[in-house]
């Protein structure tokens, strides 16, 4: 019996695929679409077809891989203020920032490209380019609102404008991580990655609950400026 080879990605699925490692290893601005072109070997013409601009490309690429972290993101947190109400107590925080957090890097396990998608997604955080980073937004929205929305249960003597600034400590460490973890850079022994994803996971877990569980001072209440959060 011969051996069965893979079958080929579809030209569309290329496209993105060679997509995720440019804007990667070259950044949005740099990756035009006649380098995108060359890179996966189809013309231009393909990729109009296909995505008609670079910024509905973008916007492909973060629906198919956040769109199943999202939905994990929100079944478990879901779940999490499910049974805290059974249970008639407040939900943990090391709980709702498990149920956010661990979704991001349990699918990179199953999908080999992914680790390119993690690299993009942490530097989309601090993309200039308001339209860009105002994709992942509108895809990261939801299941932050019902993170923001549980810690608020879980943390209901913290002063709103607190809760918001540390969820964007937690937020911020999370793309770092991110970004990270997808490209793989070397860096100096003092500060070397993890071996697995797992225990990277738990560390960036454990250094979340105790930002979020951290001590809280009137006199600072000066210091606070935001509105409040509708969701």
């Amino acid at each position: 019996m011969g051996i069965q080879k893979q079958p080929c990605p579809n030209t569309k699925t290329r496209i993105m695929d060679t997509a995720e490692q440019l804007f990667t290893l070259k950044g949005f601005q740099c990756t035009s679409i006649k380098r995108l072109a060359c890179a996966a070997r189809v013309n231009q013409a393909a990729v109009n077809y296909h995505f008609g601009s670079k910024a509905a490309l973008i916007e492909k690429i973060i629906d198919r891989r956040l769109r199943p972290i999202n939905r994990q993101r929100i079944e478990r947190l879901e779940a999490v203020q499910q049974a805290a109400a059974r249970q008639g107590c407040r939900p943990r925080t090391e709980d709702v920032l498990h149920a956010f957090i661990e979704p991001t890097f349990a699918l990179t396990e199953i999908i080999q490209t992914e680790k390119y998608f993690l690299s993009i997604a942490g530097r989309v955080f601090s993309e200039p380019d308001d339209a860009i980073r105002s994709i992942l937004i509108l895809h990261f929205k939801p299941s932050f609102l019902l993170l923001f929305k549980l810690m608020k249960a879980a943390l209901s003597g913290l002063p709103e404008a607190v809760l918001l600034w540390r969820l964007h400590f937690v937020i911020g460490a999370l793309a770092h991580c991110m970004y990270m973890c997808g490209t793989r850079l070397a860096v100096p022994d003092f500060f070397p990655l993890p071996d697995n994803a797992d225990t990277m996971v738990k560390l960036l877990i454990s250094f979340a609950t105790n930002t979020m569980n951290a001590p809280y001072y009137r006199e600072n209440e000066n210091m606070l400026g935001f509105d409040s959060l509708e969701y």
